[in-house]
Order: structure tokens, then C-alpha cells, then sequence
């Protein structure tokens, strides 16, 4: 028979929930000590349980909310907080497109037109200019003129490169930030192919800092097109320390006329043809970063014949911090221009992005690209036998509500998706105020010479102004709105509030349940860990 005076050990569960008692009375955060109180009912303790339930409850679904907003709104933009000069970024680049598409010397598109209405026979040299000169001039005509053919070779671009008038041609005077440069305007305008067959752009990058080498451009080679300069410049970086007037792309360091491009344009009036144009003369002009292929059919303005057109510009910058690096593109809505890799273009852009998806997506639908699409060098290219084609597949790529699409072709959606032409994080874009006013410039000829002047009387004459509106701008910055940072503090201030959570409770917390849960099993042994005194004084006895 065991001694009266012999107690037991302690039980395992005995010392745990004495332990919890200790923890709960100790704890910083505000209601545990009520759990953790002795001789406290069982009434009591439900209480205060069901209302740090109820704190918990509150705060995972305030923390869920403030998770929700973290992963889905990451990213504001809003102003910076300094003023930029316009030395920082560079000019725009002004694609103009003459209307005038080709010289009546060597062809005559409204003669062939009268004749193939006639019913005239024409001979082999003047169906392919009409067939070649319907590619680029109204579609009224061209269900009456056009032979059937789904592709077209190389000369074409021969052919346009031939016929069109020549940029030196076109310009007749030329200004740039107060300096004369009607000496070099070849070297200053680029030709570019575009729907609207060639164009001049001023300020645009080199084709090489703007393709790939695999692209196809050897009408550039071809036609001994001259190169700019090689650019350094981009518009997360800059142009660094870098002061030459002519590096690539061209800036300007003053506002105002002065500081700007003035350009004086010159055409035949033999030269004008009414039916190619649509009636309409004069001069499209498209102004857009000096990196991108313009839309000449999208965003552009006229400058008519015999008048004076002002455009006064304003830069809009959206710039991305660095802090944004680490997020997904589809958390900021925007690609680094190192993120994505294009096929034709060396640098992503949103515009150089369209262009190529357009393209890519025509192939695919027709076996073929228009004739202004970017595309290697063994692409084909379509003939008017593959316009019905060429003209769904860009409606069916821009297309807002994808279910449109054909039945035949139900992956389209898919391929949409693969462009994913997001923003360019870091962008450059124009705003541009216009005014427009008549030009009588054959009243100022007459009243400075009774023998006429250099300006022939019976030729039409034009004139382009485009400078920045001010000196200085206000950028977009595109921030962390809601960052790692952001959502703790949101974590620890729903705490606090509902339970006076702090991170030294939770390093109590850690504390009790290792380091002084292990020192007290090596201090009172394996029966006696929780180390209370109540057990303690029964041990002892």
C-alpha cells in the first residue's frame, strides 16, 4: 500500500493547460488574460472567447480585402513632383505623306482611269501602273480597274520609289531650330512605306536602331537611301551627357517657333490629280515618337494647299519607378522594353507592337502582308485578289467584342491574346493644338517684284510650323501604390485595433512557445515543465 504522503506527478495535460494559464496572463494583447485567469468561470471564459473569435473574424476579413487590393492595384499614376525640360526628351517625329502620289511625267493615274472606263485597250506598261497605283491611291475605283492576282513582287516598291515625288522635291524651304536645312533635306527625311504609299519622316530613328536585320527593307539599299546617326538615347535612360544638337533623335532646347521645325511645301499643280486623292489635296502629316512606325490612316492632320498650318505641342510623358521591376506585367498593365521581344523591331513599343501582330496575324489568315506591313525578307506580298482578306483580318483583329469572330476561325481569340501589345512603361506621346489659316503668298510675290519672283505663280505652296508649346512639362509617374510595406502596416493596424497585436506579441508568442517552453523541461524536469509554483510547492513537499 502506497504512502499517504506519496503524491503522483503531474499529468502531460495538467502542466500544458497550467503553461497556456501562464502564457495568456503574460500576453500583450488585450483580452487573453481574462482566458488565462484562474478561478474564473466557465461563463466568463466563453465570453471573452467568443469575442477575440469575433476580433479574429473581422481582421482576416479586413487582411483579405487589404491582400485583395495589393495583388489587383499595385500601381497608380500620378504627376511628378518636378517640372521636365524639353532638352530631356527628344523632338517628335513628323511623318508627312504628300497627296500627290506620283508625277504625271511618268504616270498618269486619271488617264488611265478615263480610259479603262472607255473602254480603252491599255498595253502591258500601263495596266501594271494602274494596277500598281490603285494599291496606294482611293478605293472608289478600284472594282472596275484591278486584275485579279493574290500576290505581287518586289518592283512594286521600285515602282512607287520611281514615280513619287522626291522629298527635295516636295520641300521647299526647310528650318530647323533657326538653321537653314533646305541643303539637306534627303538626308534629313527618311522615306518610309506606308498605306499610303511613301512618306517623309523627320526625326525617325535609323532603320537599323529600329529593325531587325532580318527584316526586309532593300529598297532602302537599292535606292542608296542615306542613314542617320546611330542612336544612344532611350527614354528610361536619356540622353546622358551627351550635348550634340544632332545626336539621334534630334532635340530642341528652346520653345516656340524658334526652337521648332518650319517647313515650306511645294507642288505642281500639273501634278494634282483628282481622282487618286479623292479630290483631296495638300499634305498628311502624323507627328509620333521618333521609335515608332506611324498609323498614317489613324492619327494624322491635313495641311491644305495654300495655307499655314500651326502645331503647337505638347509632350506627355509617362515614366515607370524602378520599384515596379518586380511586379507582373499583369499587375502594372505595362512591358519594361526589355520584358518582350518583338520580331521585327529591336525595342518594344505598343504602336511597333500592333504593327506586327497585324502583320503576323494577316500572313496567318491570308498567306500574304499588305505591302506597308513589316515582314521578312521571303514573306509574300498581297495583290488586290487578297484585299477582302487582308481588310477582315484587321477589322477582325481589332475587334472589341471577340466573339464576333468567324465560326471557321475560333482560335482567333487565342492569337489576340498571344499579341498582348500592353503599354510601354515608360511612353512618349504628342498632344498637339492646331491652327489653320489661308496663305496668300501670290499677293507677297507680286508686292516684292513686278518680274515675279522664284515662286511660280501657278504652282501650289504650303506651309508646316511645329514646335513645343512650352519649355518645360509635367510628367505621369506610374508608382507603387500598394507595396509589401503598405500591406503590413495594413496587417498590423487591423491588429492593433481589433486585439492589440504588436510584433513584440508576436515574438512573445515565439518566445513562449520554444525558447521558454525548452528552458523550463531542463530547469523543473519532464514532470514539472510548465514550471508553476503551485506544482513547484507540491514537488518540494
Amino acid at each position: 500500500m502506497k504512502n499517504e504522503t506519496e503524491r503522483s506527478h503531474p499529468t502531460f495535460m495538467e502542466n500544458w493547460r497550467l503553461y497556456l494559464s501562464d502564457c495568456c496572463t503574460n500576453s500583450s494583447m488585450h483580452g487573453f488574460k481574462f482566458l488565462g485567469e484562474r478561478n474564473r468561470s466557465v461563463v466568463e471564459r466563453f465570453l471573452w472567447l467568443l469575442i477575440l473569435a469575433i476580433c479574429v473574424f473581422f481582421c482576416i476579413i479586413n487582411i483579405l480585402e487589404a491582400y485583395y487590393k495589393w495583388q489587383l492595384s499595385p500601381v497608380v499614376v500620378s504627376f511628378a513632383t518636378t517640372e521636365t525640360p524639353v532638352w530631356e526628351i527628344p523632338f517628335p517625329a513628323v511623318t508627312i505623306c504628300p497627296e500627290v502620289k506620283a508625277e504625271k511625267k511618268y504616270v498618269n493615274f486619271t488617264e488611265l482611269v478615263l480610259m479603262t472606263k472607255r473602254g480603252e485597250q491599255l498595253n502591258q506598261q500601263q495596266k501594271k501602273h494602274l494596277k500598281y497605283m490603285s494599291f496606294i491611291c482611293s478605293n472608289e475605283w478600284r472594282d472596275h480597274i484591278w486584275e485579279d492576282g493574290d500576290l505581287i513582287s518586289e518592283d512594286f516598291y521600285e515602282f512607287l520609289f520611281e514615280v513619287h515625288p522626291k522629298a527635295d522635291e516636295t520641300i521647299d524651304e526647310c528650318l530647323w531650330i533657326g538653321r537653314n536645312c533646305t541643303g539637306s533635306i534627303r538626308s534629313l527625311f527618311t522615306p518610309i512605306i506606308t498605306q499610303d504609299g511613301i512618306c517623309y519622316s523627320f526625326n525617325l530613328l535609323d532603320r537599323n536602331d529600329i529593325f531587325r536585320d532580318d527584316v526586309a527593307h532593300n529598297y532602302y539599299n537599292s535606292r542608296n537611301i542615306p542613314n542617320q546617326r546611330s542612336s544612344n538615347w532611350s527614354l528610361e535612360k536619356g540622353y546622358g551627357d551627351e550635348l550634340d544638337q544632332d545626336a539621334m533623335p534630334r532635340r530642341t532646347f528652346i520653345p516656340g517657333i524658334v526652337g521648332g521645325l518650319q517647313l515650306t511645301f511645294w507642288g505642281e499643280s500639273n501634278n494634282l490629280d483628282y481622282i487618286c486623292s479623292d479630290a483631296l489635296q495638300g499634305y498628311k502629316v502624323s507627328i509620333h515618337g521618333p521609335s515608332q512606325i506611324p498609323f498614317t490612316d489613324e492619327s494624322y492632320f491635313r495641311v491644305g494647299l495654300n495655307e499655314v498650318l500651326v502645331a503647337a505641342v505638347r509632350p506627355m510623358i509617362v515614366s515607370t519607378s524602378k520599384q515596379l521591376e518586380g511586379y507582373h506585367p499583369d499587375s502594372r498593365k505595362c512591358y519594361f522594353p526589355e520584358e518582350k521581344r518583338l520580331t521585327f523591331f529591336k525595342q518594344y513599343d505598343q504602336y511597333n507592337c500592333v504593327h506586327e501582330c497585324l502583320s503576323n496575324y494577316t500572313l496567318r489568315r491570308c498567306g500574304c502582308v499588305s505591302f506597308h506591313m513589316p515582314r521578312l525578307n521571303s514573306t509574300p506580298i498581297c495583290g488586290h485578289g487578297k484585299n477582302v482578306c487582308v481588310a477582315r483580318s484587321a477589322a477582325a483583329l481589332f475587334m472589341v467584342n471577340k466573339n464576333k469572330s468567324e465560326p471557321d476561325d475560333s482560335d482567333e481569340p487565342d492569337f489576340v491574346e498571344k499579341c498582348d501589345c500592353r503599354q510601354t512603361c515608360s511612353s512618349l506621346s504628342f498632344a498637339t493644338e492646331i491652327s489653320q489659316t489661308e496663305w496668300r503668298w501670290q499677293k507677297r510675290e507680286r508686292a516684292l517684284s513686278e518680274d515675279g519672283s522664284r515662286k511660280k505663280m501657278k504652282d501650289e505652296y504650303s506651309k508646316l510650323q511645329i514646335f513645343y508649346k512650352d519649355l518645360q512639362f509635367i510628367t505621369s509617374e506610374r508608382n507603387e501604390l500598394f507595396g509589401l510595406m503598405d500591406f503590413l502596416s495594413s496587417c498590423g493596424g487591423l491588429f492593433g485595433l481589433f486585439m492589440g497585436f504588436s510584433f513584440i506579441s508576436l515574438i512573445e508568442l515565439v518566445y513562449f512557445f520554444s525558447l521558454r517552453l525548452f528552458c523550463n523541461y531542463k530547469k523543473y524536469g519532464s514532470h514539472y515543465w510548465s514550471g508553476d509554483a503551485d506544482l513547484l510547492e507540491l514537488k518540494v513537499e
